[in-house]
């Protein structure tokens, strides 16, 4: 592969995944759009300009995020709006089905009616956004397909340099690196509760960085799998660069101090674009 490619210069830099998921997000918006993505998804042109006015209003909820959605093979069915709630110990999602995009301008958020929310997953396949998500992402969504799974393709996820990308709803853990060899155990070990992979796991999205870092780290310390083991309990800033947070597992409580640094290395954030330097989070 040309090593213009963001994601094979990240994984040559040994660029590290934790804490690098989309972050403090626990609302999340799923529309349906089969046209051409933007690159910015608010930018799409298939929206009509006063639906992506509305959506840009819903995103102005603290810890909402959109993601435009999709599945090859769909043909004639009306159009998906989802929103999956992960914030309390029971999720939530609403769906709703349109016989345009204008009926969003008529729903109120707050008075859609809710049930429990079953497990998807979302394979980033945004090849306008970045070429490594496109090329990859493909191949992993028909993997995770295959296996019986509620798969869609969406727009950027953040981080087109650990494509392929995947966020697992309703939980909102995020994945990267995946390729379709990996999807076996990874749907198997999401099926029973586990976080998988942790070499391919990014952290789990209703967190910041550094407490997403935090938790990836008390894992490993803990060879912890079990995906709702690990309760936060807070995260405390000791400088600009650095954190400390506190866990519950089972009956004991464990503090983790993070520390973000550079590491002297550089890739590309993007396919195309001049190398940037690397950070990661070590544990201190």
């Amino acid at each position: 592969m040309d090593l213009a490619e963001c994601s094979v210069a990240s994984h040559k830099a040994g660029e590290s995944l934790a804490g690098t998921a989309v972050e403090s997000v626990d609302r999340w918006l799923l529309l349906e759009v089969t046209d051409p993505w933007a690159p910015k998804a608010l930018q799409t042109e298939a929206l009509p300009a006063p639906v992506r006015a509305r959506l840009a209003q819903w995103l102005e909820t603290p810890r909402s995020r959109l993601q435009l959605i999709r599945r090859p093979g769909r043909p004639g069915k009306r159009t998906q709006f989802i929103v999956v709630s992960s914030a309390s110990d029971r999720p939530q999602v609403s769906k709703l089905e349109l016989g345009r995009y204008e009926d969003l301008l008529d729903v109120d958020l707050d008075e859609l009616c809710s049930e429990a929310a079953e497990p998807m997953c979302l394979v980033c396949a945004h090849g306008r956004r970045d070429r490594c998500c496109g090329q990859r992402g493909g191949a992993v969504f028909r993997a995770i397909q295959a296996q019986g799974v509620d798969a869609w393709q969406t727009s950027h996820l953040g981080g087109h340099r650990f494509a392929a990308c995947a966020l697992w709803l309703p939980d909102g853990l995020m994945y990267g690196r995946l390729r379709a060899e990996d999807v076996n155990a990874f749907v198997a070990a999401r099926r029973a509760g586990q976080v998988g992979e942790p070499d391919l796991f990014r952290g789990r999205c209703a967190h910041d960085r550094p407490t997403q870092a935090a938790e990836i780290f008390l894992r490993a310390r803990l060879g912890e799998r079990g995906a709702d083991a690990i309760d936060w309990l807070g995260t405390a800033a000791e400088s600009e660069s650095a954190w400390e947070v506190r866990f519950r597992v089972g009956a004991g409580d464990h503090v983790v101090r993070v520390r973000l640094e550079h590491t002297g290395g550089a890739r590309p954030v993007s396919c195309g674009e001049e190398p940037g330097p690397i950070t990661r989070f070590v544990e201190i």
